[in-house]
């Protein structure tokens, strides 16, 4: 529902920041979510104004569906590593990764991922009890 709301409302503008937005969805549902999260974000090949409102849109979410129904530009993989600080200190860092193969991936120093780095978001895990293989 307040995802609803906010696509209707052209006043909230800025960064909307969401943490697993699929969470309560039944999982045929999902499509549709992602392109309602999708809907919300300024439309970049029109101008911003009242009709698409100026909006960056960042999800959190650990979902193989969701992970399987976004576009490949859109994903960013998360992990931390640890770097010396200037002081000469070493701390954790938060590191977003594009895929391979997506503009992202075309910067210069791109450290991307790989389609088999993210198997574990497209297939089965080790172990399902349930599939659609004999169904």
């Amino acid at each position: 529902m307040a995802l609803c709301v906010l696509l209707e409302d052209p006043s909230v503008q800025g960064v909307i920041c969401m943490e697993e937005p699929e969470n309560g969805i039944h999982p045929g549902n999902l499509p549709s979510m992602v392109d309602l999260v999708r809907d919300l974000a300024v439309d970049p090949g029109l101008s911003p104004g009242e009709d698409n409102p100026f909006r960056q849109v960042i999800v959190n979410t650990h979902s193989p569906g969701v992970v399987q129904i976004v576009d490949p530009d859109d994903l960013l993989f998360a992990d931390s590593v640890r770097r010396r600080r200037p002081d000469g200190r070493l701390t954790q860092v938060l590191r977003l990764r594009p895929i391979a193969g997506t503009w992202r991936a075309e910067k210069p120093g791109s450290l991307s991922v790989t389609r088999p780095d993210i198997l574990p978001y497209l297939a089965a895990p080790p172990g399902a009890q349930l599939g659609l293989e004999g169904m």
